[in-house]
């Protein structure tokens, strides 16, 4: 069974409010404001202690600048309840999938397994349900892996 996305309707309800100047709400919906607020357990505290724990210091440049271009994206479209939406099942797909497919397993995966999962169960899946977006939100490539620093710099996902 082919499991329908919420997306393309929410894409669709954020044009017409960007279109109508609908920019309105005032603080996060909870589904997204549970990721805005960063986790205190664990010992690993930061993006670049995740990384550096997981043997990826090649990605640590790269890692600041794409969860800074997601950071910019989500402040520019903060005030769009539907962009709200949007950010939230995105980064409940991102959570879920460290949390059931990556950190279980972490003793028994390597690195390029790990990549592999991240780009199939998480990169693909978002880029399909964002299709061509529309003149004033896309995302691509680089805002999703910006979506997974950005968690793991608040403690939601890791490597290691």
């Amino acid at each position: 069974m082919t499991e329908l996305s919420q997306v393309p309707g929410l894409l669709q309800r954020l044009d017409k409010e960007i279109s109508a100047g609908d920019a309105c709400i005032e603080g996060f919906i909870d589904d997204l404001q549970m990721f805005q607020d960063r986790r205190t357990s664990g010992t690993l505290v930061g993006l670049e202690a995740k990384l550096t724990a997981a043997e990826r210091q090649d990605q640590l440049e790269s890692a600041h600048l794409k969860k800074e271009l997601f950071a910019k994206l989500l402040a520019r479209m903060q005030h769009y309840p539907s962009a709200q939406k949007i950010f939230a099942l995105f980064l409940a797909r991102i959570n879920d999938v460290f949390e059931n497919h990556i950190m279980p397993y972490v003793s028994t995966l390597d690195r390029q397994q790990i990549d592999e999962i991240i780009e199939e169960k998480i990169v693909q899946p978002t880029l399909k349900d964002m299709g061509s977006g529309f003149e004033h939100f896309t995302i691509n490539h680089a805002h999703v892996r910006g979506m997974i620093y950005w968690l793991a710099d608040r403690c939601y996902v890791r490597w290691s």
